[in-house]
């Protein structure tokens, strides 16, 4: 059975609806992460399963208890919340602060007993900090007073941990010990870890599980392969992103692309193919995404500069075998981008036997006098030849019907 379950859970505040039909399951040792722009929800969310608010509608159930039939102790032994600001008085050891964590299981005016500090000890030994325990918490680092803060909530031997932005305000280094120390927690203790995330790629490489929210809704959730796509970021949050694959983890990374910017000025075309390599292309690519143009690019060796920079900007990319020459099916396959080109802008590379047949390619296109062909000549081509004079014999013929620009900025002028 799910630990925790959410079952069409809605909440209002005064007219405004806050949370619609929310319904979601987590198991005990899962890490879920709750993703969403500002104002999705996901707060409301936290503190309807803690029961910090009351909701309109639906109904929580942790180990198929329904939270709003417990008492507010009862509850503290199932759910323990690490809010998002928290007040601390800095006369308190790391200790003490830690031993809050066992008031509810505590009568009124009751002390501590052996068992409750042989808890508290194992709860700041699983974060690390038992040798912080007699520091006051105000001499603590960020990264330590987090772990402080967790070891109190896990105190409470809850059944789930809620976390709201637990590491927004940490450093890179902190950010990773955090979330590294409750992913160990959550499968060595099976609780249940329920964190609001605002990094989409640590959420990506820590959670088992995540909830996408949009307008109070969840909008996806499942595995972060699974919730993690470039039209889900782009529906959610509004941006353009490429996602690649991290190679350890073997989970979906983001990069930020620029997003595409369509002006009025006129056009005579749509498609663009782009013949590059080396970085040469970088600032070409970037700026016909910037214009809005469908650019494709290639043949590219994997790794190559003008790949990197033609997979960030979500171009297509013909790609071979890293350091190889062009193969006869990728040189196909490129063909069929270059037919379906409305223009072709030859940028300013060298040419050496390995993507010579790049440009036997350009002179078949020119030689059916279809296209309009555009070649960046900012480097006299002798200087980039490394065929013998192979490729600049076939270079002098693509620039006689072809348009030939001296600058980026002249490129502006026709695109």
């Amino acid at each position: 059975m799910p630990g925790l379950e959410v079952k069409n859970l809605s909440y209002s505040y005064k007219d405004k609806s806050i949370l619609e039909d929310v319904c979601l399951e987590i198991n005990p040792g899962e890490f879920a992460g709750i993703l969403g722009p500002n104002g999705s929800g996901k707060t409301t969310l936290l503190n309807n399963i803690n029961r910090w608010l009351v909701p309109q509608k639906g109904s929580i159930l942790i180990e198929e208890q329904k939270v709003e039939s417990l008492s507010p102790k009862t509850l503290a032994q199932y759910v323990a919340t690490v809010p998002q600001e928290t007040s601390l008085d800095l006369s308190f050891t790391v200790e003490e602060i830690v031993m809050m964590g066992r008031n509810p299981y505590l009568k009124t005016f009751e002390r501590e007993k052996p068992r409750d500090k042989t808890i508290i000890e194992e709860c700041m030994k699983a974060v690390g900090i038992w040798n912080l325990k007699d520091r006051y918490i105000n001499e603590l680092s960020g990264g330590e007073k987090q772990r402080a803060l967790i070891a109190r909530a896990l105190a409470q031997q809850p059944k789930v941990l809620v976390l709201d932005e637990p590491i927004s305000h940490l450093d890179i280094n902190y950010k990773w010990e955090i979330l590294e120390l409750l992913k160990n927690l959550c499968k060595n203790m099976k609780i249940i870890v329920l964190a609001v995330l605002h990094d989409i790629n640590l959420a990506s490489l820590f959670c088992d599980k995540l909830l996408l929210l949009k307008d109070g809704k969840i909008f996806k959730s499942g595995s972060p392969e699974e919730v993690i796509t470039e039209q889900n970021i782009r529906e959610v949050f509004d941006v353009d992103v490429k996602i690649n694959i991290q190679p350890q983890s073997g989970r979906p990374m983001i990069t930020f692309i620029s997003p595409v910017h369509k002006d009025t000025r006129p056009r005579s075309c749509e498609r663009i193919h782009v013949v590059c390599g080396g970085g040469a292309g970088e600032k070409i690519l970037q700026y016909l995404r910037e214009r809005g143009y469908q650019v494709s690019a290639g043949v590219l060796n994997i790794g190559d500069t003008d790949w990197k920079t033609a997979k960030n900007l979500g171009v297509d990319v013909i790609e071979d075998l890293p350091f190889s020459p062009v193969s006869e099916e990728k040189a196909e396959e490129n063909k069929l981008y270059l037919d379906r080109a409305e223009a072709i802008i030859i940028c300013n590379i060298p040419f050496g036997h390995g993507n010579l047949k790049n440009l036997i390619l350009l002179r078949d296109v020119v030689a059916k006098g279809e296209k309009k062909i555009f070649v960046l000549h900012e480097t006299p081509i002798g200087q980039r030849d490394y065929t013998g004079g192979l490729a600049a014999k076939i270079y002098s013929q693509i620039l006689k019907e072809s348009v030939v620009i001296n600058s980026i900025e002249e490129l502006r002028d026709f695109f």
